[in-house]
């Protein structure tokens, strides 16, 4: 046999892992493809820890368990628990402002069928009791750092809200500090309203919900 044929024998052969694009791969999945189902793996497992006993008294080996993960896949990932605590907050934010902006996209071109478009797509991802704690509740007062990441999607939230206005955007810095301060206003009626409907085990329907917080948005945004 040639050593050009001894080449493509060795080649072809499935069980020596081969460094390739992405990292190496074991059977047929990249380094990169299984980095980032660990990590996955550890934001859904952190998103049942944080929303059953809270962020404050999760344990990196409380996640690693239900994620059937060894500690050190943990610290590849993560620099610390909080740090985990901003991926899952900002998965869920990010979650929801997709779903949101899907459902408005897809609405009919009133204010009132947005509104409820929006709101209904609120309401059901509240829905999910754990994303909606570590959306609401868990992430809030723990450093300036998690302050940042909560302000900055509270900004996008606000922003979509503002979107729907069927008045044209404010000119002049006062006008446009007044429009920027009322959304996120309205951000926060929403944020608690969404807060006291978990808390209280979805007791009001979600029509009810609906029609009341449109009700404050509309008079808002006319």
């Amino acid at each position: 046999m040639s050593n050009s044929e001894m080449e493509q024998g060795l080649e072809s052969k499935d069980a020596a892992p081969m460094a390739r694009e992405g990292g190496r791969r074991y059977g047929g999945v990249a380094q990169a493809q299984r980095e980032q189902a660990r990590r996955t793996a550890l934001i859904d497992a952190a998103t049942e820890v944080f929303g059953t006993v809270g962020f404050r008294r999760a344990t990196v080996r409380s996640v690693c368990g239900l994620a059937k993960l060894n500690d050190r896949y943990f610290y590849a990932a993560f620099d610390n628990m909080e740090d985990l605590l901003r991926a899952t907050y900002a998965h869920h934010a990010q979650t929801l402002l997709e779903r949101l902006q899907a459902a408005i996209a897809d609405s009919a071109p009133t204010l009132d069928a947005r509104l409820d478009a929006g709101l209904n797509a609120f309401f059901a991802f509240l829905r999910e009791p754990h994303a909606a704690r570590v959306l609401l509740l868990e992430v809030m007062g723990v450093s300036p750092e998690t302050d940042l990441t909560y302000q900055r999607y509270i900004f996008e939230f606000a922003k979509l809200i503002l979107a729907m206005a069927e008045t044209p955007p404010p000119t002049g810095d006062d006008a446009q500090a007044q429009v920027r301060i009322v959304g996120l206003a309205l951000v926060g009626a929403m944020t608690n309203a969404g807060t006291a409907w978990v808390l209280m085990g979805y007791q009001d329907t979600q029509a009810c919900m609906v029609a009341s917080c449109r009700r404050v948005l509309r008079g808002a945004l006319m």
